[in-house]
Protein backbone atom coordinates (compact mmCIF):
# COMPACT_ATOMS: atom_id res chain seq x y z
CA UNK A 1 0.00 0.00 0.00
CA UNK A 2 1.27 3.63 -0.84
CA UNK A 3 1.53 6.65 1.62
CA UNK A 4 -1.15 7.88 -0.40
CA UNK A 5 -3.70 4.38 -0.03
CA UNK A 6 -2.43 4.39 3.45
CA UNK A 7 -4.00 8.23 3.74
CA UNK A 8 -6.79 7.84 2.16
CA UNK A 9 -6.27 10.48 -0.25
CA UNK A 10 -5.53 14.42 0.21
CA UNK A 11 -5.62 15.75 4.30
CA UNK A 12 -7.46 18.76 5.21
CA UNK A 13 -6.44 20.91 8.27
CA UNK A 14 -8.43 23.45 10.14
CA UNK A 15 -8.25 25.09 13.21
CA UNK A 16 -10.33 26.30 15.71
CA UNK A 17 -11.02 29.96 16.04
CA UNK A 18 -10.86 31.80 19.40
CA UNK A 19 -14.32 32.70 19.71
CA UNK A 20 -14.93 30.46 23.29
CA UNK A 21 -13.50 31.05 26.87
CA UNK A 22 -11.74 32.95 28.45
CA UNK A 23 -9.32 34.34 25.73
CA UNK A 24 -12.52 34.86 23.17
CA UNK A 25 -13.32 38.10 21.57
CA UNK A 26 -13.11 39.97 17.99
CA UNK A 27 -9.69 40.57 17.58
CA UNK A 28 -8.55 37.20 18.74
CA UNK A 29 -10.98 35.50 15.94
CA UNK A 30 -9.63 38.09 13.12
CA UNK A 31 -5.92 36.97 14.04
CA UNK A 32 -6.11 33.30 14.30
CA UNK A 33 -8.40 33.67 11.01
CA UNK A 34 -5.96 35.23 9.16
CA UNK A 35 -3.02 33.14 10.24
CA UNK A 36 -4.76 30.32 9.08
CA UNK A 37 -5.46 32.27 5.58
CA UNK A 38 -2.04 33.07 5.18
CA UNK A 39 -0.58 30.23 6.42
CA UNK A 40 -2.12 27.88 3.93
CA UNK A 41 -4.50 25.98 6.45
CA UNK A 42 -8.01 24.54 4.85
CA UNK A 43 -10.24 26.03 6.69
CA UNK A 44 -11.63 27.58 10.26
CA UNK A 45 -14.26 26.02 12.91
CA UNK A 46 -16.44 27.07 15.47
CA UNK A 47 -18.24 24.91 18.08
CA UNK A 48 -21.73 25.53 19.53
CA UNK A 49 -22.67 26.66 22.97
CA UNK A 50 -25.29 29.10 24.62
CA UNK A 51 -23.38 28.82 28.05
CA UNK A 52 -20.14 27.67 29.38
CA UNK A 53 -18.34 27.81 32.89
CA UNK A 54 -14.97 27.12 34.50
CA UNK A 55 -15.51 23.24 34.87
CA UNK A 56 -15.74 22.45 30.74
CA UNK A 57 -12.98 25.23 29.68
CA UNK A 58 -9.83 23.99 28.96
CA UNK A 59 -8.06 27.19 30.46
CA UNK A 60 -5.94 24.99 33.11
CA UNK A 61 -3.27 27.35 35.19
CA UNK A 62 -3.00 30.07 32.29
CA UNK A 63 -6.75 31.55 33.06
CA UNK A 64 -7.67 35.03 31.23
CA UNK A 65 -11.29 36.60 31.08
CA UNK A 66 -15.15 35.20 31.86
CA UNK A 67 -15.22 31.49 31.05
CA UNK A 68 -18.85 32.06 30.48
CA UNK A 69 -18.10 33.86 26.76
CA UNK A 70 -19.56 31.69 23.86
CA UNK A 71 -20.16 33.86 20.52
CA UNK A 72 -23.01 32.13 19.07
CA UNK A 73 -21.80 29.91 16.04
CA UNK A 74 -23.64 30.82 12.98
CA UNK A 75 -23.01 34.34 13.69
CA UNK A 76 -19.28 33.99 14.04
CA UNK A 77 -19.50 31.91 10.79
CA UNK A 78 -21.26 34.40 9.07
CA UNK A 79 -18.68 36.95 10.22
CA UNK A 80 -15.66 34.81 9.11
CA UNK A 81 -17.55 34.53 5.60
CA UNK A 82 -16.80 38.21 5.15
CA UNK A 83 -13.29 38.22 6.77
CA UNK A 84 -11.83 35.56 4.77
CA UNK A 85 -11.23 35.00 0.97
CA UNK A 86 -10.18 31.16 0.65
CA UNK A 87 -10.83 29.33 3.68
CA UNK A 88 -13.55 26.27 4.37
CA UNK A 89 -16.03 27.36 7.28
CA UNK A 90 -16.57 24.75 9.47
CA UNK A 91 -19.30 24.02 12.04
CA UNK A 92 -17.74 21.96 14.86
CA UNK A 93 -20.84 20.73 15.05
CA UNK A 94 -23.84 22.85 15.34
CA UNK A 95 -26.41 21.23 18.52
CA UNK A 96 -29.15 21.27 15.61
CA UNK A 97 -31.79 20.47 18.02
CA UNK A 98 -31.20 24.38 19.67
CA UNK A 99 -32.29 25.78 16.39
CA UNK A 100 -35.52 26.32 14.07
CA UNK A 101 -35.47 24.29 11.11
CA UNK A 102 -36.73 26.90 8.17
CA UNK A 103 -34.24 29.74 9.83
CA UNK A 104 -31.31 27.36 10.06
CA UNK A 105 -32.05 25.74 6.22
CA UNK A 106 -32.02 29.69 5.45
CA UNK A 107 -28.70 30.86 7.52
CA UNK A 108 -26.70 27.97 6.12
CA UNK A 109 -27.79 28.94 2.53
CA UNK A 110 -26.56 32.35 2.56
CA UNK A 111 -23.36 31.89 4.50
CA UNK A 112 -22.30 29.34 1.23
CA UNK A 113 -23.77 31.91 -1.17
CA UNK A 114 -21.93 34.70 0.69
CA UNK A 115 -18.96 32.84 1.37
CA UNK A 116 -18.73 31.61 -2.38
CA UNK A 117 -19.52 28.19 -1.59
CA UNK A 118 -17.14 27.65 1.51
CA UNK A 119 -20.00 26.16 4.50
CA UNK A 120 -19.28 22.54 5.70
CA UNK A 121 -22.38 21.85 7.78
CA UNK A 122 -21.73 20.12 10.61
CA UNK A 123 -24.36 19.02 12.82
CA UNK A 124 -25.28 17.06 15.99
CA UNK A 125 -27.64 16.39 18.65
CA UNK A 126 -25.56 18.08 21.47
CA UNK A 127 -24.42 16.29 24.71
CA UNK A 128 -25.79 12.96 26.59
CA UNK A 129 -27.66 14.55 29.52
CA UNK A 130 -26.89 12.30 33.04
CA UNK A 131 -24.15 10.38 31.38
CA UNK A 132 -21.04 10.69 33.61
CA UNK A 133 -18.55 9.38 31.55
CA UNK A 134 -17.74 7.60 27.84
CA UNK A 135 -15.17 5.50 28.95
CA UNK A 136 -12.22 7.50 28.46
CA UNK A 137 -13.72 11.21 29.36
CA UNK A 138 -15.15 12.84 32.43
CA UNK A 139 -18.68 13.95 31.21
CA UNK A 140 -20.84 15.41 33.94
CA UNK A 141 -19.98 18.48 33.98
CA UNK A 142 -21.17 18.86 29.78
CA UNK A 143 -24.14 16.93 30.66
CA UNK A 144 -24.68 19.77 33.04
CA UNK A 145 -24.14 22.43 31.16
CA UNK A 146 -26.13 20.76 28.15
CA UNK A 147 -28.78 20.33 30.60
CA UNK A 148 -29.58 24.44 31.07
CA UNK A 149 -28.87 24.81 27.33
CA UNK A 150 -31.57 22.23 26.85
CA UNK A 151 -34.11 23.71 29.27
CA UNK A 152 -33.31 27.37 27.73
CA UNK A 153 -34.07 26.31 24.38
CA UNK A 154 -37.31 24.26 25.43
CA UNK A 155 -35.97 21.53 23.70
CA UNK A 156 -37.60 17.98 25.19
CA UNK A 157 -37.82 14.75 24.19
CA UNK A 158 -36.34 12.36 21.31
CA UNK A 159 -33.29 14.52 20.17
CA UNK A 160 -32.59 11.82 17.62
CA UNK A 161 -35.82 11.68 15.74
CA UNK A 162 -35.49 15.43 16.23
CA UNK A 163 -32.61 15.68 13.94
CA UNK A 164 -32.86 13.62 11.46
CA UNK A 165 -36.52 15.41 10.37
CA UNK A 166 -34.83 18.65 10.44
CA UNK A 167 -31.74 17.52 8.43
CA UNK A 168 -34.34 15.78 6.13
CA UNK A 169 -36.27 19.11 5.70
CA UNK A 170 -33.10 21.25 5.50
CA UNK A 171 -31.77 18.83 2.16
CA UNK A 172 -35.22 19.28 0.57
CA UNK A 173 -35.21 23.28 0.91
CA UNK A 174 -32.10 23.20 -0.87
CA UNK A 175 -32.59 20.52 -3.42
CA UNK A 176 -35.81 21.99 -4.20
CA UNK A 177 -37.77 24.57 -5.36
CA UNK A 178 -40.75 24.76 -3.20
CA UNK A 179 -40.90 21.43 -1.21
CA UNK A 180 -43.26 20.02 1.26
CA UNK A 181 -42.81 18.50 4.14
CA UNK A 182 -45.07 16.57 7.09
CA UNK A 183 -43.33 15.08 9.69
CA UNK A 184 -44.13 14.42 13.71
CA UNK A 185 -41.97 17.23 14.60
CA UNK A 186 -41.51 19.09 11.22
CA UNK A 187 -43.91 20.29 9.05
CA UNK A 188 -44.27 22.97 6.15
CA UNK A 189 -46.11 23.49 2.85
CA UNK A 190 -44.64 24.29 -0.51
CA UNK A 191 -41.81 26.79 1.22
CA UNK A 192 -39.73 28.60 -1.63
CA UNK A 193 -36.67 29.10 0.20
CA UNK A 194 -34.50 31.01 -1.45
CA UNK A 195 -31.70 31.64 -2.28
CA UNK A 196 -30.07 28.21 -2.56
CA UNK A 197 -26.69 27.57 -1.53
CA UNK A 198 -23.59 27.49 -3.90
CA UNK A 199 -22.77 23.74 -3.39
CA UNK A 200 -24.85 21.61 -5.08
CA UNK A 201 -26.64 19.20 -4.18
CA UNK A 202 -26.14 21.11 -0.54
CA UNK A 203 -22.78 21.85 1.19
CA UNK A 204 -21.40 18.58 2.86
CA UNK A 205 -23.11 17.42 6.05
CA UNK A 206 -20.92 16.47 8.80
CA UNK A 207 -22.21 14.47 11.48
CA UNK A 208 -20.98 14.36 14.68
CA UNK A 209 -21.55 11.69 17.61
CA UNK A 210 -20.19 8.33 18.47
CA UNK A 211 -23.99 6.42 19.50
CA UNK A 212 -25.03 3.70 16.56
CA UNK A 213 -27.69 6.22 16.13
CA UNK A 214 -25.27 8.72 14.60
CA UNK A 215 -22.97 6.16 12.72
CA UNK A 216 -26.95 5.49 11.09
CA UNK A 217 -27.35 9.08 10.58
CA UNK A 218 -24.22 9.53 9.12
CA UNK A 219 -24.27 5.92 6.17
CA UNK A 220 -28.31 7.20 6.01
CA UNK A 221 -27.64 11.27 4.74
CA UNK A 222 -24.32 12.15 5.52
CA UNK A 223 -21.44 13.01 4.22
CA UNK A 224 -19.33 12.32 6.68
CA UNK A 225 -18.57 11.20 9.86
CA UNK A 226 -17.43 14.12 12.71
CA UNK A 227 -16.77 12.81 16.22
CA UNK A 228 -14.65 14.73 19.02
CA UNK A 229 -11.31 13.47 21.07
CA UNK A 230 -11.86 10.17 19.34
CA UNK A 231 -9.07 7.42 19.15
CA UNK A 232 -7.72 6.23 15.96
CA UNK A 233 -9.45 2.42 17.88
CA UNK A 234 -12.54 3.86 18.06
CA UNK A 235 -12.81 5.94 14.53
CA UNK A 236 -11.76 2.57 12.57
CA UNK A 237 -14.09 0.82 14.13
CA UNK A 238 -16.95 3.61 13.79
CA UNK A 239 -15.92 4.43 9.84
CA UNK A 240 -15.88 0.41 9.84
CA UNK A 241 -20.00 0.89 10.84
CA UNK A 242 -20.96 2.94 8.84
CA UNK A 243 -19.33 1.42 5.35
CA UNK A 244 -21.60 -1.45 6.50
CA UNK A 245 -24.67 0.32 7.10
CA UNK A 246 -24.32 2.60 3.81
CA UNK A 247 -23.60 -0.80 1.98
CA UNK A 248 -27.03 -2.37 3.91
CA UNK A 249 -28.84 0.82 2.62
CA UNK A 250 -27.64 1.17 -0.92
CA UNK A 251 -25.66 3.97 -0.75
CA UNK A 252 -21.69 5.18 -1.15
CA UNK A 253 -19.72 5.23 1.46
CA UNK A 254 -19.67 9.22 3.03
CA UNK A 255 -16.09 10.89 1.31
CA UNK A 256 -15.33 13.01 4.80
CA UNK A 257 -13.97 11.34 7.55
CA UNK A 258 -12.88 14.36 9.79
CA UNK A 259 -12.22 13.94 13.73
CA UNK A 260 -11.93 17.47 16.32
CA UNK A 261 -8.95 17.01 18.68
CA UNK A 262 -6.85 19.22 21.53
CA UNK A 263 -3.65 19.93 20.38
CA UNK A 264 -0.22 20.66 21.53
CA UNK A 265 2.84 21.29 19.35
CA UNK A 266 6.02 22.25 21.10
CA UNK A 267 10.31 21.59 21.13
CA UNK A 268 9.56 18.09 23.23
CA UNK A 269 6.53 15.51 23.49
CA UNK A 270 6.79 16.22 27.39
CA UNK A 271 6.31 20.15 27.42
CA UNK A 272 3.16 19.99 24.82
CA UNK A 273 1.46 17.28 26.57
CA UNK A 274 2.68 19.05 30.27
CA UNK A 275 0.56 21.94 27.86
CA UNK A 276 -2.38 19.02 27.34
CA UNK A 277 -2.39 18.00 30.79
CA UNK A 278 -2.69 21.40 32.49
CA UNK A 279 -6.11 22.31 30.10
CA UNK A 280 -7.46 18.44 30.01
CA UNK A 281 -6.30 16.36 32.47
CA UNK A 282 -9.73 16.55 34.93
CA UNK A 283 -12.09 15.49 31.66
CA UNK A 284 -10.57 12.40 31.30
CA UNK A 285 -10.16 8.59 33.07
CA UNK A 286 -6.20 8.69 32.94
CA UNK A 287 -3.26 9.84 31.25
CA UNK A 288 -3.41 6.85 28.67
CA UNK A 289 -7.02 8.07 27.41
CA UNK A 290 -5.89 11.29 27.23
CA UNK A 291 -3.07 10.51 25.14
CA UNK A 292 -4.95 8.29 23.23
CA UNK A 293 -7.45 11.27 21.93
CA UNK A 294 -5.01 14.12 21.89
CA UNK A 295 -2.21 15.08 19.47
CA UNK A 296 0.79 16.76 21.65
CA UNK A 297 4.17 16.31 20.92
CA UNK A 298 7.35 17.92 18.48
CA UNK A 299 6.24 18.65 14.99
CA UNK A 300 7.09 15.01 13.87
CA UNK A 301 5.69 13.40 16.71
CA UNK A 302 2.31 14.80 15.52
CA UNK A 303 3.22 14.30 12.40
CA UNK A 304 3.09 10.51 13.12
CA UNK A 305 -0.09 10.87 15.33
CA UNK A 306 -1.78 11.99 12.34
CA UNK A 307 -0.70 9.23 10.13
CA UNK A 308 -2.24 6.73 12.68
CA UNK A 309 -5.46 8.42 12.54
CA UNK A 310 -5.41 8.50 8.77
CA UNK A 311 -4.78 4.51 8.36
CA UNK A 312 -7.78 4.37 10.56
CA UNK A 313 -9.61 6.60 7.45
CA UNK A 314 -9.12 9.95 8.55
CA UNK A 315 -8.66 12.93 5.98
CA UNK A 316 -9.82 16.15 7.92
CA UNK A 317 -8.19 17.20 11.54
CA UNK A 318 -9.58 20.42 13.30
CA UNK A 319 -7.39 21.43 15.99
CA UNK A 320 -8.31 23.13 18.88
CA UNK A 321 -4.83 24.32 19.87
CA UNK A 322 -3.76 24.58 23.61
CA UNK A 323 -2.88 26.69 25.78
CA UNK A 324 -6.10 29.06 24.97
CA UNK A 325 -3.84 32.07 24.49
CA UNK A 326 -3.55 33.92 21.23
CA UNK A 327 0.36 34.61 20.98
CA UNK A 328 0.77 30.94 21.61
CA UNK A 329 -1.90 29.35 18.50
CA UNK A 330 -0.09 32.25 16.41
CA UNK A 331 3.33 30.75 17.04
CA UNK A 332 1.74 27.39 16.66
CA UNK A 333 -0.45 27.60 13.75
CA UNK A 334 3.36 28.93 12.09
CA UNK A 335 5.54 26.17 13.24
CA UNK A 336 2.46 23.65 12.41
CA UNK A 337 2.59 25.57 8.24
CA UNK A 338 6.40 24.80 8.38
CA UNK A 339 6.70 21.56 10.30
CA UNK A 340 3.59 19.53 10.20
CA UNK A 341 1.42 20.65 6.79
CA UNK A 342 4.15 19.74 4.44
CA UNK A 343 4.87 16.47 5.89
CA UNK A 344 1.07 15.43 5.93
CA UNK A 345 0.30 16.78 2.78
CA UNK A 346 3.31 15.17 1.14
CA UNK A 347 2.59 11.74 2.46
CA UNK A 348 -1.19 12.08 2.19
CA UNK A 349 -0.50 12.55 -1.73
CA UNK A 350 2.56 9.80 -1.81
CA UNK A 351 5.54 11.89 -2.36
CA UNK A 352 8.64 12.52 -0.86
CA UNK A 353 9.32 16.04 0.19
CA UNK A 354 12.68 17.15 -0.85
Amino acid sequence: MSDAEAWGGPVRVFVRVPHAWCHAGPAAIDEVAAAAEELGFDGVSVQDHLLSDPAVTPCGSRHGQDDRTVFEAMGVLHYLAGRTHRLRLLSGVFVVPYRNTILLAKEGATLDVLSGGRFIFGVGVGAVLGKEADGAQRLSAHARIAQREFAAMGVRGDRGALIDEMLDAIVALWEQDAPSFHGRHVAFGSLDLYPKPVQQPHPPIWIGGRSDAALRRVARIGDGWFPSQASPDLIAAGRARILELAAEGGRPAPLDQGVNLFAAIADTTDIARGVVADALGRRFRDTDALWEATLAGTPGAVVEQMATYASAGVNAFDLKLLPLAVPETLRQLERIATDVLPAVRARSAGTKLA
